[in-house]
């Protein structure tokens, strides 16, 4: 205090100026007997890194001689890796200097955290790479994976494509119309400095919440990452940018659509759970249980057709271990993580679907050969209709002429 009354009554702009630099210095000194002298200048650790690094021993000869051991360490083959680091090398190249890591090692640590779960300080510490240059490296990769391969594996939706995917839904799990299966995902996360009770969510934990609408074929069509766990499944959907197209009618949607052998023609819809509000294009399950027969029939069907998107959660927690751990990041670099697993997620889908689904991995595969295929539906244009009346209108089909033998194995008995 005496030095500060001193500083202030110095009327001469030298004298102030020796002041300051008598208060600088005696502040200097009280923070230099607090503070602990570093013992390295870079841990003996970290130096190691040519000789003992994970990605100059353990990777390189997984990658030549132990292909499957690979496979179970970063989830994809070497020569799907080595495409796909060719494809972000631009993005992943740093000028090299003391402590430089190539793009083919930033590639390895960071698939190597999302498919392992461990914590950012033990996968870098394979890699003999601090934990503060660990969570760095994650991040920028993560962000160079989503801006290298979303406009590949999220392309826009056209009405050709919908179309395309309403046929699948209705062969493969027999359900007309539909272009979408949707959930939420909560990502557990470490809360976030100044997030409050904003991530807090009803399991009694922090998350961030991935809503996601996928195909009939476990393809990933629309994320919405970054949504807070307070927020409800169906409050989220209402600031979603996919519903703003669907209301604002920017979305090419299909024309609606008369079902075989039944006069009333339905738009095309999303099937959902009961967290979701229904609409016309919004189908969600009757509530309640022990309900009559058709409304019985009405929701196993929805069911059946909406554990796709479950079916993609699975895959999805299978193969990226990360999903299960407690994300211990800050919130940018969360929200590329999931975003980077969601495009890896697509692009594995999309390069497998040339081989037979007994061979691929992580992939529940269609339907048993024992359900039945029906006839495909026809289009004819109609207004939207309430989600009720259209709800109803497809419990009449499914007694009707959607009617299969196996539906009314599973219903519920009182």
């Amino acid at each position: 205090m005496a030095h500060l009354c001193l500083f202030a009554a110095a009327d001469d702009l030298r004298l102030r100026r020796l002041m300051l630099l008598r208060l600088i210095r005696f502040r200097n000194r009280r923070l230099a007997g607090r503070r602990r002298r570093r013992r390295w200048f870079r841990r003996p650790t970290w130096q190691n890194r040519p000789g003992h690094g994970a990605w100059r021993t353990m990777v390189q000869t997984m990658m030549t001689t132990d292909p499957e051991m690979f496979f179970g360490y970063f989830r994809m083959t070497p020569e799907f890796f080595n495409e796909l680091l060719a494809r972000l090398r631009p993005r992943l190249q740093r000028t090299p200097r003391f402590g430089y890591l190539p793009p083919g090692e930033r590639l390895a640590l960071t698939i190597h955290y999302v498919a392992s779960g461990s914590l950012m300080k033990y996968a870098g510490g394979q890699f003999c790479v601090p934990p503060s240059t660990t969570s760095v490296v994650i991040r920028e990769t993560c962000e160079a994976i989503r801006d290298e391969l979303k406009p590949e594996v999220f392309p826009p939706l056209t009405e050709e494509r919908l179309a395309r995917i309403m046929e699948e839904f209705w062969s493969d799990w027999q359900f007309p119309n539909c272009f979408g299966a949707m959930d939420g995902r909560h990502c557990m996360v470490q809360n976030f400095p100044n997030g409050g009770s904003n991530w807090f969510n009803y399991k009694g934990g922090h998350s961030m919440v991935m809503t996601a609408v996928c195909d009939a074929r476990y393809r990933l069509l629309h994320v919405d990452i970054g949504g807070r766990g307070r927020r409800s499944d169906g409050g989220l959907w209402e600031m979603s940018p996919l519903k703003r197209s669907i209301d604002r009618g920017s979305l090419p949607l299909p024309p609606p659509r008369t079902l075989p052998g039944w006069p009333v023609a339905t738009p095309a819809v999303i099937v959902a759970d009961a967290a979701f509000p229904l609409g016309p294009h919004i189908m969600k399950p009757f509530p309640g249980q022990f309900l009559p027969d058709d409304q019985a029939i009405f929701n196993y069907r929805l069911s059946r057709a909406r554990r796709v998107v479950e079916n993609v959660f699975g895959i999805m927690t299978a193969r990226w271990w990360v999903l299960r751990r407690t994300f211990v990041s800050s919130e940018r670099t969360a929200r590329a993580i999931i975003w980077a697993v969601a495009c890896l997620h697509n692009l594995l889908v999309l390069s497998m679907e040339n081989i037979p689904p007994n061979q691929r991995w992580y992939d529940p595969g269609n339907p048993g050969e024992e359900e039945e295929v029906l006839a495909r539906p026809e289009e004819e244009e109609r207004e939207e209709e309430d989600g009720e009346v259209i709800r109803q209108h497809l419990v009449d089909f499914f007694l009707g002429p959607g009617n299969v033998s196996w539906q009314w194995e599973n219903l519920q008995e009182p």
